[in-house]
């Protein structure tokens, strides 16, 4: 990635702070270095809905539109942003075989997230589909084998992503910590306990 962080620009942004916004010039490519985002769309009826979170070595941006479809925001203070610029970093992956293969990477990475997204709204109940939402996070952020790990974005942030209600979101995790499927350590800190329970209503 030596040749592409070449083109880079870094650049903090606060909590709440848009990276970029629906109809934005797609100009960019992205990579979150620190911090939280997510990436949502507001629906015509008012409601968000939120496609994705991005951690900390997660790319974004890639699009083959020439404006953004969805927003970008920071979830966390000090969220940090590499950014490069889309038409010579699409240059260099032309002239550069190892570029051009770790963005194909890249692109695969992002097309699994959204597939395992859609496994786990396909969950039946809101039970399911929080413990299935526990396990992806847990192992996006630390690896399949670490049962603590933090959970930075807000209820809110968890029931746009699942398509649920907040307060649907809080029951569920309620259910879960007294079924002992996970422990709530502290705010935003959950350990898991018995990853079959998770998956299981």
């Amino acid at each position: 990635m030596e040749a592409l962080d070449s083109l880079v620009t870094v650049t903090p942004h606060r909590r709440g702070a848009t990276i970029y916004g629906p109809d934005d010039p797609a100009e960019h490519w992205y990579r979150l270095l620190s911090g939280v985002a997510r990436k949502c769309a507001l629906l015509p009826d008012g409601r968000r809905h939120i496609v994705d979170f991005l951690l900390p070595g997660d790319f974004f941006g890639f699009i083959a539109r020439h404006e953004h479809r969805f927003a970008v925001e920071a979830i966390v203070e000090d969220t940090v942003v590499a950014r490069y610029p889309r038409r010579r970093a699409e240059v260099l992956a032309d002239s550069d075989p190892e570029v051009g293969r770790r963005i194909r990477e890249v692109a695969f990475e992002t097309m699994s997230r959204a597939q395992a997204r859609t496994l786990i709204l396909g969950r039946t109940t809101a039970a399911e589909k929080v413990g299935s939402f526990l396990l992806e996070m847990a192992e996006r952020w630390a690896g399949a084998t670490v049962d603590a790990f933090v959970l930075p974005m807000s209820r809110y942030d968890i029931a746009d992503y699942l398509a649920l209600a907040a307060e649907t979101v809080s029951r569920a995790l309620t259910d879960l910590k007294q079924r002992g499927a996970i422990a709530l350590v502290r705010a935003h800190r959950v350990r898991i306990v018995d990853r079959d329970a998770l998956t299981l209503d």
